[in-house]
């Protein structure tokens, strides 16, 4: 508990240096999002009171406690309860009590934050929340794309916070392995080029040349990957970032498509679906301990569990269903299966599926981007 409040004032008190380096010019940045209501600038003033109010929201978090991301990943479960039962002001408590237990949040549950945060216009929460959504690397425009977001770009109540985006941004940057990010991106793109030779290449040679080029690819990937895992955790959000997924134009249009419940880096997660799309030796225990430390989401292992569980055989594991990705095809398998999810932090396949059709409903009618993002 001790290291993890050193930790945090730590982040605190670089983020307040990078702050007071230089006095930024807000009228470019809100200009640039519409925004109509701004000042000249960010003054002394105003950057004192978003680093008191910071430090005063760290030192009075009663619920610190070891962070264990299976607790991570039932809270969140729980907040999704509390907003069908209508219940935002428990929701935003549950959301309060992760802001002190866990240094790190995934991107897309700050931005779940800050959309109930709104929603209630919780002024003090939304300041907190958007300023902990530029910590995590969520860029000014991603937030536009959001209708619930959106609003923290367009009211006067955060635009104290909206200045502090570089400052925040810069800290994002200092948490990351950014060399370790490059080198995923590169093997992304090669993954990528023998991915696309398997799908839509000459139909004679996909399952001849192809896939054995693509086989011995996803090999020496893995072991690339693997050896990441081993040394700093498994190369996700946490460590790699975002990455480039947010900065170009094919991807802001995915997401102004398809909601912003998909936020998040699957780089070297779908790489390793795509490994074990053949039988291959199973990673769970390293996969396991970054799942517990935050380095890998829940519904990620569940997954690739899912895939070694369906094209595995049993040749080197008998690996089981989590029914995120593949579904168990055995009638009477499903307490296992929510035993199994509920071992890891998920909740049970049936909220799955109903969150499912709430996306599907959403994108049908075109209003992906009108809900609070679901698990």
């Amino acid at each position: 508990m001790g290291l993890l409040i050193v930790g945090r004032l730590h982040l605190l008190f670089k983020v307040s240096e990078l702050m007071f380096d230089d006095l930024f010019n807000r009228r470019k940045i809100l200009r640039s999002l519409n925004v109509k209501k701004h000042k000249e600038f960010v003054t002394f003033f105003d950057k004192l009171k978003i680093m008191v109010f910071l430090l005063v929201t760290i030192c009075h978090c009663d619920c610190l406690k070891g962070q264990n991301y299976l607790e991570y990943q039932r809270i969140m479960n729980r907040v999704d309860e509390d907003l069908f039962t209508e219940d935002n002001s428990l929701a935003l408590e549950r959301l309060d009590s992760v802001f002190c237990q866990f240094d790190f949040i995934f991107a897309k549950h700050c931005l779940k934050a800050l959309q109930i945060s709104l929603v209630v216009n919780d002024s003090a929460r939304a300041n907190k929340w958007l300023a902990k959504s530029f910590e995590q690397g969520i860029p000014l425009t991603v937030i536009g794309l959001d209708s619930l977001a959106c609003r923290s770009l367009q009211t006067s109540m955060t635009e104290n916070t909206l200045a502090l985006y570089d400052s925040l941004h810069r800290a994002y940057e200092s948490r990351i392995n950014p060399s370790l990010s490059r080198k995923i991106d590169s093997l992304l793109v090669i993954d990528q080029k023998y991915t696309r030779k398997v799908n839509d290449g000459l139909f004679l040679l996909r399952y001849t040349l192809y896939y054995k080029q693509w086989l011995r690819n996803n090999r020496r990937q893995f072991l690339i990957i693997r050896e990441i895992t081993k040394q700093y955790g498994f190369p996700g959000e946490r460590l790699i970032g975002l990455g480039s997924q947010l900065e170009d134009s094919l991807s802001l249009r995915f997401f102004q498509r398809v909601g912003l419940d998909f936020l998040g880096d699957k780089r070297a997660y779908f790489m390793l679906l795509h490994y074990y799309s053949s039988p291959r030796r199973g990673l769970n225990n390293e996969l396991m301990q970054s799942l517990i430390n935050g380095y890998l989401p829940a519904y990620q292992y569940a997954a690739i569990n899912d895939f070694m569980a369906r094209w595995g055989r049993g040749i080197y594991g008998d690996y089981k269903y989590f029914n995120v990705w593949h579904i168990d095809p055995g009638k009477m398998a499903l307490s296992d299966v929510n035993q199994r999810r509920h071992s890891i932090g998920l909740s049970d396949y049936d909220k799955q599926l109903r969150n499912e059709i709430i996306y599907n409903k959403r994108w049908n009618n075109r209003r992906a981007l009108n809900g609070v993002i679901l698990e």
